[in-house]
């Protein structure tokens, strides 16, 4: 694609996708703190940054921003107020990514590999795709967390070219941690990590 398609392209992006990667505006059924609010902006700066580097076409870029803009747009909404939106089998806390995807999708966003990422940004996704795998690793990553902090800038350090191997090990460290706490796998969550040993 010659660079000056790119813009004319974007302009293809449907208009929520282009406020949240332009203006970090999320939509008006967005309950979101403004804690959350950071945390997602600093997912975004990071997930720009990668896909800066990776040299992604200008539309690819504004729909890595606003994945991670919209990932947790829910995250603050009460759990029960988000069975009716997905037909997962999943825990209440971990339903406001599917729950957010459904929201986009009847909005009119038909864009798979963007809501997928939405939708399994906690769990991990079992089909392979470059932006799940990108803002699951963000989510994870993003320098404002308060556990790991070493290790988790260690493993920023090396992406966004060293994909592979750091999936795996942010995915082993998240499931690790669901297992520490007593939790059931998701089918999802095993699918993804037989996809990264596969």
């Amino acid at each position: 694609m010659r660079s000056s398609d790119a813009p004319a392209r974007a302009h293809q992006l449907h208009p929520l996708i282009l406020s949240a990667a332009r203006d970090d505006e999320l939509p008006a059924w967005a309950v979101c703190s403004p804690g959350r609010r950071q945390h997602t902006n600093r997912v975004a700066e990071l997930i720009d940054t990668w896909a800066s580097a990776l040299t992604l076409p200008e539309e690819d870029r504004i729909r890595w921003r606003a994945a991670a803009i919209l990932h947790d747009a829910l995250r603050d909404a009460e759990p029960a107020s988000l069975v009716d939106w997905s037909d997962l089998d999943w825990p209440p806390r971990l339903l406001h990514g599917p729950a957010c995807a459904a929201r986009l999708r009847t909005d009119g966003v038909d864009d798979a590999e963007l809501l997928d990422a939405i939708t399994f940004h906690t769990v991990g996704s079992p089909r392979l795709a470059a932006l799940p795998d990108y803002l699951y690793m963000a989510d994870f990553l993003e320098p404002g967390r308060r556990f790991l902090t070493a290790e988790r800038a260690a493993l920023r350090a090396r992406l966004p070219h060293d994909r592979d191997a750091v999936l795996r090990e942010v995915a082993a460290t998240r499931i690790g941690q669901r297992l520490e706490h007593g939790e059931r796998l998701l089918p999802q969550s095993v699918d993804f990590w037989n996809r990264l040993i596969g």
